[in-house]
């Protein structure tokens, strides 16, 4: 599992296998593959057809245009292991159980190549964990990140890819904390500033509101004055 830092969060690549048993994934297979992805100067045998239904990015890459099909493209600049775990993610054979790690290693991928059903999973995901973490669930207890650093860690992935519930969700739990218990988190500092305005203007907001300086939780609101007029 990630910890926080002052800089990106590493992964810990022994603990993430990329490929299950012996088996060769994406080898070429006459009947199913008719197109090569090169990474890391490494093949990757794989259906145009699947490629382009899961990515619009793969979509445009792989269409003729009335031009003669590409059936190899080279991917500069990313990380064969990260991007054969996308892969397993995409392809309907293969099957990947999510985690925070590996949720971590493709979703930045799943952005960039708009494959909205992996986006989804992935957000699911970690809105499952929040309720888990939430509902102080056993077994889902937080043992090298506290639950607010979990918290600043989605609002961050809400904000960069767009998942908006998640976002949401993520904001709304981390308003009744104090700005320290978050600050130095990398999840934090990486946030644009207009999120990180927000999410203070609201803390502000609430706490005028019920007239209290909480950590973790405000008490009902008292209705002001203002409320009354309006």
């Amino acid at each position: 599992m990630a910890t926080a830092t002052e800089s990106e969060p590493m992964l810990n690549m022994e603990t993430l296998s990329i490929q299950p048993g012996n088996m060769e994934l994406f080898a070429f297979d006459e009947e199913t593959t008719d197109v090569v992805l090169y990474v890391d100067g490494k093949k990757l045998h794989l259906s145009r057809g699947v490629l382009m239904q899961a990515s619009p990015v793969f979509r445009k890459m792989l269409a003729s245009n009335g031009k003669k099909e590409q059936n190899e493209i080279t991917l500069p600049d990313k990380s064969y292991e990260e991007f054969v775990l996308f892969l397993r993610c995409v392809c309907p054979l293969e099957y990947v159980k999510l985690n925070e790690d590996i949720i971590e290693m493709v979703l930045p991928l799943a952005k960039e190549y708009q494959v909205n059903s992996l986006l989804q999973k992935c957000e699911d995901w970690l809105l499952t964990e929040i309720e888990f973490i939430v509902g102080e669930v056993i077994g889902h207890v937080k043992e090298t990140q506290t639950e607010v650093e979990f918290f600043a860690k989605c609002l961050l992935y809400g904000a960069k890819n767009e998942l908006n519930t998640l976002y949401n969700r993520a904001f709304e739990l981390l308003v009744p904390y104090n700005l320290i218990r978050y600050q130095n988190t990398a999840f934090y500092k990486l946030l644009p500033d207009k999120n990180k305005w927000q999410l203070l203007e609201a803390r502000m907001v609430k706490i005028e509101k019920t007239q209290h300086i909480a950590d973790g939780s405000f008490p009902t609101e008292i209705e002001t004055e203002e409320d009354d007029d309006q």
